[in-house]
């Protein structure tokens, strides 16, 4: 039996709250803080990918560029503050006036604001190219009028492209009341305000923030980066102030943290066993990171042959710093246990599974993105949260049971492709139909697009946020998911691209930039939707 910590707890009832995260009668309130960031330098490195447990290789050396500075997606004609998918999530000003209706487009519109006086130009139809309201690209615009509640559906099917109508005219613009709107469209603030998100009470409840980010990989080139610079927050100072806005925010921590493992990178620079020490986790605390998922093919796989002591310090030292894991435990009851907390009233679980080097059902191909590894937690050993489509089911449906909120957060699927394999799209589909609140998976190292199921979304893959696999421009980007909630329900979808630099730090990526990650992210989406 594995020796537990005396201080770690089975489960995780209630998020540790960094300072920024206040109380009232035991429940957590809505946190909006900001926080400052500094830039960085340029290194060179060797890179590789992730070895048996499931990455290719790539090439050796790169040397990255300096950041450029960076845009916004917001019409030229606001007159205060930015808007884009940069941002961040702004604080809400409870004496500011709460629109009645609001302007709505196209999820594939790249463009998040514009000017006050912009607004009856789109809709009457004097403004006819999005470029003129500050799109940075050139699209026709086609006013569809004001649309009261009982007609928004129907402006949603003409709206929604690439979720519900793939024909649709990405130029569309109408004006729909504001309690009618979802996550399937997208609001344009007005002078720098959101009046969807910069609220903090809707029509079911507190308006809830909430982020998630794909791969944080804390060995290799990370590591010795943080060492060179003596800065172990080094990776998170772009992006500090974005993750630390949100009420509660998420992240796929991919390997292990520990102050007593011999890291290998100093006498293997190509190592796949990923390894940095505790003072890594002080960049989780400056960017508000509330819960980490350890649910994936490196928490457990090694070559070093350590077993799982790179786990159990990892979940130690999570511990000791106050952050929630879930998705692996010292044992299968732990392991399976939801990640849970509280804001406003408003119950949240988050479930980490790994589909890779503990699929239960799928037999090892890398196609299929499935190893031939049994990292598993059971009854007497700690490992990660196995994968079987049962039991991935029948965890989702003891969330679902007591809780408003449900996100799994799935690590499955093969690498570097665009789009999933046929099992982890029925898996995720499976867990809508089981009651979850939308579906997030995780694994590939590069984007892929959504679908919306049932009235639900899934999106497939945010990508690595923070890892050295500089090799490509895919492997270079990925996103953060900025989730809205009016209650329990789902009423904002944004994805905002960060680009990694220097081998470890991801910034916010410019307005040109986030155009062409989306484009790809919705030609992932369309070549889903046509399998």
């Amino acid at each position: 039996m594995p020796i537990r910590p005396d201080d770690q707890p089975r489960a995780h009832p209630r998020i540790v709250r960094p300072p920024s995260a206040q109380t009232v009668n035991g429940g957590r309130l809505s946190r909006r803080q900001l926080v400052g960031g500094v830039s960085g330098l340029a290194v060179v490195a060797v890179v590789t990918g992730c070895g048996e447990s499931g990455s290719g290789s790539a090439p050796a050396t790169i040397q990255p560029t300096d950041a450029p500075t960076m845009a916004v997606v917001q019409s030229t004609g606001a007159t205060a503050g930015t808007s884009s998918s940069a941002d961040v999530p702004a604080q809400a000003d409870p004496a500011g006036p709460v629109a009645d209706a609001v302007l709505v487009v196209s999820p594939r519109l790249p463009l998040d604001g514009i000017g006050s006086t912009q607004q009856a130009a789109l809709l009457d139809g004097e403004t006819t190219d999005w470029a003129v309201v500050g799109s940075p690209v050139s699209l026709p615009v086609e006013a569809l009028g004001e649309i009261g509640a009982d007609g928004y559906d129907d402006a949603v099917g003409q709206l929604a492209t690439g979720l519900e109508n793939v024909d649709a005219p990405v130029g569309r613009v109408a004006s729909v009341p504001l309690g009618a709107v979802d996550f399937r469209v997208n609001v344009l603030s007005v002078d720098g305000r959101d009046a969807l998100r910069d609220r903090t009470e809707g029509k079911n409840g507190p308006i809830l923030r909430v982020g998630m980010v794909g791969d944080i990989v804390p060995g290799r080139n990370i590591h010795l980066t943080m060492e060179r610079y003596s800065d172990f927050e080094y990776p998170f100072r772009q992006v500090a102030d974005r993750l630390a806005a949100f009420d509660l925010t998420v992240a796929n921590l991919e390997g292990n943290v520990s102050d007593t493992l011999e890291n290998p990178v100093y006498t293997k620079p190509n190592t796949t066993d990923f390894v940095t020490g505790s003072a890594f986790l002080d960049g989780f605390k400056l960017a508000g990171i509330d819960a980490v998922t350890l649910g994936n093919n490196h928490s457990c796989f090694n070559e070093a042959g350590w077993g799982t002591q790179g786990l159990q310090d990892t979940m130690a030292a999570l511990t000791a710093a106050g952050l929630p894991y879930f998705g692996a435990g010292y044992d299968i009851t732990e392991a399976r246990s939801a990640y849970s907390t509280e804001i406003g009233g408003v119950s949240i679980a988050f479930l980490g599974h790994d589909a890779v080097t503990a699929n239960l059902d799928i037999e090892p191909s890398r196609a299929l993105g499935v190893v031939k590894q049994d990292q598993g937690a059971d009854d007497a050993s700690p490992g990660t949260n196995p994968f079987g489509l049962d039991q991935f089911l029948a965890d989702v449906e003891a969330a679902v049971a007591g809780h408003d909120i449900v996100i799994p957060y799935l690590h499955g699927g093969a690498e570097f492709k665009w789009i999933v394999p046929d099992w982890l799209q029925a898996a995720a589909r499976g867990a809508i139909d089981a009651g979850a609140t939308l579906v997030v998976t995780n694994h590939p190292h590069i984007i892929q697009g959504m679908e919306v199921y049932a009235g639900r979304p899934i999106v497939y893959s945010l990508g690595n946020f923070i890892f050295d696999q500089m090799f490509s421009v895919d492997t270079r980007q990925g996103m953060i998911l900025d989730l809205t909630f009016d209650g329990p329900e789902l009423i904002g979808l944004r994805l905002g691209g960060v680009e990694i630099y220097d081998f470890c730090q991801p910034r916010p990526m410019s307005a040109p930039e986030q155009v062409a990650l989306m484009d790809r992210f919705w030609r992932s989406t369309d070549r889903l939707a046509a399998r």
